[in-house]
Parts: structure tokens; sequence; C-alpha cells
């Protein structure tokens, strides 16, 4: 059984396993009691662990296709016919039309969201989404915002709205920027809904092939998706202890011509790191000398629990270039879809016009119930209350961490955010360490997912502000115990080597 695996895909190993093997046995080359080779021994072929194989073919034994029997092995199901002509009924009947010639792109293996998917799975300790924490909802907020605006304004809010944005929410918002050192007049504010919908808008406006855009590598999964179209052209920015780094981005801008430089300043997403003061400066100053707009997407922003609060790029903004994004989504009120861009009044005509072509305005009962939060103060409470709760978070994830992690494990805690950022050892795949966790109900985000080029696989992203602390606490332990034995491993096997080295001396 030749099979073909990439390491440098986004696919994890196990589906890449898992998707040829099942191909072979709907198209006939593997046939009904057919014995499959041993995962060991398909292992070794593959340069994988066992338990890789062994995660491929759990999932096609689920799925009916093939049955283990102890002490014999492993063959293709009696049950598999079924499977194979419901699979080709299935295509049969939708491949009538010829589809797959009028798609402009190929279609993207979405691992990461099924492991964002697997965080609602009853039993699983998931550090992999950066969601919200159960404990902290704010349900009866939205129920009494609710219950006053519509008796107040009820018919109004169920109809159409502008594509700008309710009015008073956007005035709300210039009183809430002026506060954050934004200066900006009603027309330079975009309600959109949420932040990625402003970087679609910001590619549909200001992005057409043949354009180069300068982006932290590794960055926001969602984000470099969207800019990842036919033609454009991404440069990854390696991302230091103090965020982008500026050198490259110096010698980027000057061998380039660059459209746009994506910039995630405060907690960055994944790393977590912040740009200082000094660093932001210098960032505006390359985007003035080579005269290149800045997108600023500061979604985490508002969730600093150490530290001195910064400036944003657009409030250090004085020559019009940034393009400011932010939401409500991270503060507590993501399933109401909100969010909000500032740039120019000249940009804003274009992005309200593209926003227009997309889906007309945003869900205008949300806008007016976030208003109305924000109005009667509840918001900066309510924002209040989830940095102190996100803070005691932070703390008792960085003592489990350093109860149960190796020394070697490299993390990096942030001033705010949602994440903890973890690198390991050279050498070491967390992908690899992944599969192992998920045997033992334990899921994370690998560091392949966020790169975009010249991926770095011995790093993953841990989420600290979803699970309960005795989730916190079993979870960082069980992968403590994984991490440890497999740096114990690395250790054997570089040993090995040097001894065999030494021989051959």
């Amino acid at each position: 059984m030749l099979l073909a695996i990439d390491s440098n895909s986004h696919e994890p190993l196990y589906l890449q396993i898992r998707n040829q093997i099942r191909e072979r046995i709907v198209a006939g080359g593997l046939k009904v009691g057919d014995r499959l080779e041993a995962s060991r021994a398909l292992a070794k072929q593959l340069g994988v662990h066992r338990t890789t194989v062994g995660n491929a073919y759990a999932e096609l034994e689920a799925e009916g296709l093939i049955q283990g029997s102890v002490g014999r092995g492993t063959f293709v199901s009696p049950f598999a016919k079924g499977v194979v002509a419901t699979d080709r009924s299935r295509r049969q009947a939708s491949n009538d039309f010829f589809w797959d010639s009028f798609f402009i792109e190929e279609p993207r293996e979405d691992s990461l969201a099924r492991l964002m998917a697997a965080a609602f799975q009853p039993g699983v300790i998931s550090f992999a989404a950066t969601h919200g924490s159960a404990d902290l909802n704010p349900a009866d907020l939205v129920r009494r915002a609710t219950d006053a605006v519509l008796r107040h304004d009820g018919a109004h809010l169920l109809d159409y709205g502008s594509s700008d944005g309710y009015p008073p929410l956007k005035k709300y918002l210039q009183g809430r920027l002026g506060r954050d050192g934004i200066a900006a007049e009603l027309d330079e504010i975009l309600i959109t809904n949420g932040c990625q919908q402003s970087f679609d808008l910001v590619r549909r406006s200001m992005v057409a092939a043949g354009d180069a855009i300068a982006c932290d590598n590794p960055t926001y999964t969602g984000l470099w998706r969207v800019f990842d179209s036919p033609g454009v052209r991404l440069i990854g920015v390696p991302v230091g202890p103090h965020g982008m780094d500026l050198d490259f981005l110096t010698a980027a801008l000057e061998q380039n011509k660059v459209k746009l430089i994506l910039a995630n300043p405060n907690f960055q997403n994944p790393t977590g790191r912040t740009m200082s003061l000094e660093a932001r400066k210098r960032l505006l100053d390359l985007a003035v000398r080579f005269q290149v707009p800045v997108v600023e997407d500061d979604i985490y922003g508002g969730l600093r629990y150490f530290g001195r609060d910064l400036p944003s790029l657009k409030a250090l903004d004085q020559a019009g270039l940034v393009i400011y994004l932010n939401s409500f989504s991270k503060v507590g009120f993501p399933g109401l879809r909100v969010g909000w861009m500032v740039a120019s009044q000249r940009v804003i005509e274009r992005l309200r016009g593209a926003k227009q072509r997309a889906d007309l305005h945003t869900n205008l009962l949300g806008q007016a119930v976030l208003n109305e939060i924000g109005r009667r103060g509840w918001l900066d409470k309510w924002i209040r209350r989830t940095r102190r709760h996100y803070a005691m978070k932070l703390d008792f994830i960085r003592a489990a961490m350093a109860r149960h992690f190796p020394p070697e494990a490299r993390c990096t805690f942030p001033e705010g955010g949602m994440a903890v950022w973890v690198e390991l050892p050279p050498g070491l795949d967390a992908a690899e360490l992944l599969v192992k966790a998920q045997d033992q109900k334990v899921n994370f985000a690998p560091s392949r997912y966020f790169y975009f080029q010249q991926p770095q696989r011995n790093a993953f992203r841990l989420c600290f502000t979803t699970l309960p602390n005795e989730q916190i606490e079993k979870g960082i332990d069980i992968l403590g115990s994984l991490l440890r034995a497999e740096v114990r491993k690395a250790g054997t096997r570089r040993n090995s080597a040097a001894m065999a080295n030494v021989a051959l001396v």
C-alpha cells in the first residue's frame, strides 16, 4: 500500500493517510477482505509516529470501512460495500454538472476549523479556540438592553438600516475612541459584521492581482486566508519578542512594492506578543517613508491585564495612513457580530461601497443593543469584570505550567489577550504531540496552522480563557507528561547521534 504524505501541508498527517486509504477503498483498489499493513510497519514506512497511523485507522474503522481482528490484523470491512455504494451514488447525483470547472480557487483542507469544533465535544479539554469563558455570560445584559430598545424603537430596529451603521452606536463609538486617543469624525467610522468582514472589505476595496501584502507570520489564520487570493503575494514578516520584526519589514519594503501592511500590535495572535511604543512609532515612520497604509487589528486591545496601556497605531497616526479595526467579539459579545473600522473619509467611502455590495448593512437590532449596553455604562463594568476574571485565569495557567511543563518548553505569557504561546526544542513537532494529546481528550492549536510561509512546527497556542480551572489543571498536567516524554526521547536521539559521530571519528 504505497502512500505519499506531505509534511508541509496544513492537513494533519493522520488525515492525509486516512483520505488516501479511503479513496483506494472507494475506487476499488482495496477490496473487502484485503489486509492493511500493520500500523507499526506503515508508520515506519512513512516516517511518522505509530499513533498517527493509529488515528487514521480509527477514523476509517469508525466509518465502517475497515475492522481490526486481534492476532490477525486489520482488513477492509464487509460493511465497506454499503459505504462505497452510498458514496458513489452521492457522487453520481452531484456530478450531473461539472461544477469544479467554475470555482476559481482550490478548496482548502480546513483542519483548524475541525479542531476548533472539537472544543464543544463532551469530555474534551480544549485549549484550541480563543473563546470567552462560560463563567462570564452577558445574557442578562443583552436581555435587558433588548427589551429597552424594542420598547423604545422596535419597529425601526426590525427594518433595513444604513450601510454606515446605526447612528447612535457610531456616536457612542466616537466618544469611546476619543477616550483611547483616536479622534474620528462620524463619517470616518464604519460599522461591520466584525473584524473578519472588515478585512474582507479592505481586500475588496484595495487589493488586486499583482499586489504584495506584508503581514505577521505567524498570524491569525482567518486574516491571511482573506488576503491569500489568486495573484496576491503575501510577504511573511517574522514575529519576534516585541512583535513584528521591523528590520525584516524594512528590507521587504525596500525590495518590494508593498500595497498594505497588516499589523496586530496588541497581544498578537497567536504569539501574544506586544509591540513596544518605540516599535509602534518606528512602524508608522516606515509607513510614511514608503507610503504604505497600515491595517491595524486591535481586537484584543481591550483585554489588557498587566502592564501599562499603550496607544494604538491609529492614536499615534499623524499621516492618516492607518485603517483601524476592532470588534465587540473578544470582550464578550461574539454572537452579535458587530465591529467597526476607522479610517480617513475617502477610505471609508470605498469601504462602505464594498459593504453595500456584500450585505447592505449590519444587524440593526444587535447594534442598538450594544449601544444601549454602552450608553448605560454596562459595557465598561463588564469589561472591567472580564479583565479581572481573565487575569486570574492567566495567573492560574502560568502556575499550572510551572508545575507540569518541562523547562525546555519556553512559554510566552502575554500581558493581555486570550492565549499563551509555547515553543518546544527544535526537532519536536507540535502536530505529532497533538495526536497523542487527543488520545487523552486534550486539544490545542499547533503552530503550523498559523504560518502561511516557512511554517515553524515546534510551537503551539493554548487559550486560557475558556476552561474552568480544574480542567486547565488536568489538561496542563496531561500535556506536561507528554512533553516531558517527548523531550526525553529527543535527548536520547541526540545522545545516540552524538555517540555515533564520535565512533565514526
